[in-house]
């Protein structure tokens, strides 16, 4: 296993890499890097797209890490540096959002805002909790998205056994059966089942401490977060899958699911108009590297930003500078939605605690556009007078929001919450500055029903040199 994966590494030219040398000197090697088989297995549009990038075609990459704490951890920061100096090439998009305390049923509603929006290449998910609400997430993810999915499992917490869990009736403690049922079944079933990879970090973190003769403990520093050692071996394990295979060939500009089409090959087209059919729920425009051009975009007859879904409410925050509150990124508002199409513009909603309630608060919002559109209760449904806010009172989470995970004492007198509503279109497409080599492209609109539809443009088709089709139904399972 140790030979194979050694190939691996030096095949993809990772041995080179130089990132962690020193921590690598100061813990011991990792030697155990799972099944090569599995390695790389979910990914290899993203790992295509970052390996054959070069100063002359530098193809733009999102990755997006998502999830609670563990995501939030210090490996995010040094797997991006490793990827920067593996694929120095590539233009490398690399976002973290993770929301430290939030299980899958706060993470599912906070997701609507963060995690489907971003459209990533690769999306990279941890997360515990109950087994529907993260089916969920990852359900909905393929299905709104083309982003590869890579499923990360858990590391042994210091409250755990390094033991072979296949037989549980070995496992004392219920939560130890969960962990060996989760990472043996559910993760391994949710990664097939949508057609992502599965980062099984599980059985080489048990590898490692057994060949080291280390507990469970000397990894962590509480129970489940990693310290400096165990953040080394998360890093070297998420590193290790994160691999080119040698037979897996994928064009990522047409593997399917993505399908790029020269306008040249596109018959109804002149200079200045443009009418395509496209079978997806994503298009963009590639335009020529040295033009400058501006288009006009109707998709199925009217202009994008006349779909209500192509809005949407972005993740809210608590204002912290010149309250009592620390700063943080966690929304006590965990969903924002709509009964009534949204416009571009910010949001802010002032909220007093109800003297006679102390556990719930009293609220206004007001619009940058809308304006003051009335008044609501934490502990109610609120519609707003336009009907461009709603909240659910079971998606209000102040308590932990605010107080528990802010490590305050008492819940704040009031409060503000600010955030603005993102488009997922335009209406206008304007050839966009891109640094030499890097693609300038331009989404007309995303998640849309993934279905047929007609786009038509008019301006300077001719600054246009392909048009380029997302399809997340026939992403391969």
């Amino acid at each position: 296993m140790k030979l194979a994966f050694s190939f691996a590494l030096i095949a993809s030219g990772i041995l080179g890499c130089t990132a962690q040398k020193a921590m690598a000197e100061e813990f011991p090697a990792v030697a155990d890097f799972g099944d090569p088989a599995r390695l790389g297995q979910g990914v290899q549009r993203t790992m295509t797209l970052l390996q054959s990038s070069n100063p002359t075609e530098r193809h733009t990459v999102r990755i997006l890490l998502y999830g609670q704490s563990i995501t939030a951890g210090q490996w995010g920061v040094r797997l991006e540096k490793h990827l920067r100096e593996t694929y120095p090439h590539a233009n490398l998009i690399y976002d973290r959002k993770p929301l430290s305390g939030y299980s899958t049923e706060r993470l599912v509603k906070t997701a609507e805002a963060d995690l489907y929006p971003a459209y990533a290449d690769l999306v990279i998910f941890h997360d515990y909790g109950n087994d529907e609400d993260y089916e969920t997430m990852i359900r909905t993810l393929r299905e709104q998205t083309t982003s590869e999915i890579l499923i990360q499992g858990d590391h042994f917490r210091r409250s755990e056994q390094v033991i072979d869990e296949t037989d549980q009736s070995v496992i004392e403690t219920q939560r130890q059966r969960w962990a060996a049922r989760r990472n043996l079944e559910f993760l391994p079933a949710m990664a097939r089942k949508y057609g992502g990879g599965f980062d099984d970090r599980r059985i080489p973190w048990r590898s490692y401490l057994k060949e080291h003769q280390l507990d469970s403990g000397d990894l962590v520093k509480d129970d489940v977060h990693p310290n400096e050692h165990g953040t080394y071996l998360m890093t070297e394990l998420v590193k290790a899958y994160l691999v080119p295979r040698s037979d897996t060939k994928v064009d990522p500009m047409n593997c399917g699911y993505v399908t790029t089409i020269p306008i040249e090959a596109i018959e109804s087209t002149t200079n200045e108009t443009l009418e395509f059919e496209f079978d997806g729920n994503r298009i963009d425009a590639v335009f020529d590297q040295n033009a400058k051009g501006r288009c006009e975009v109707w998709i199925d007859g009217h202009r994008p930003l006349e779909d209500p879904n192509m809005y949407l409410h972005g993740r809210n925050r608590v204002k912290w500078r010149g309250t009592p509150i620390p700063p943080g990124p966690w929304p006590p508002a965990l969903k924002v939605g709509f009964e009534q199409p949204l416009v571009e513009e910010s949001w802010k909603l002032i909220a007093k605690q109800d003297p006679e309630k102390p556990s719930s608060y009293t609220f206004e919002v007001i619009g940058s556009v809308t304006g003051a559109d009335g008044r609501g209760r934490t502990d109610q449904r609120f519609v707003s007078d336009s009907g461009r806010v709603v909240i659910e009172a079971d998606d209000w989470d102040v308590e932990f929001a605010i107080v528990a995970l802010r490590r305050l004492e008492t819940l704040p007198s009031e409060f503000q919450l600010d955030w603005t509503v993102v488009t997922q279109a335009t209406n206008t497409a304007i050839t966009p500055d891109s640094e030499p080599g890097v693609e300038p492209v331009v989404t007309f609109a995303q998640r849309l029903e993934d279905r047929p539809h007609t786009l038509r443009i008019k301006g300077d088709v001719s600054t246009i040199r392909a048009l380029r089709v997302y399809k997340p139904s026939a992403f391969p399972r």
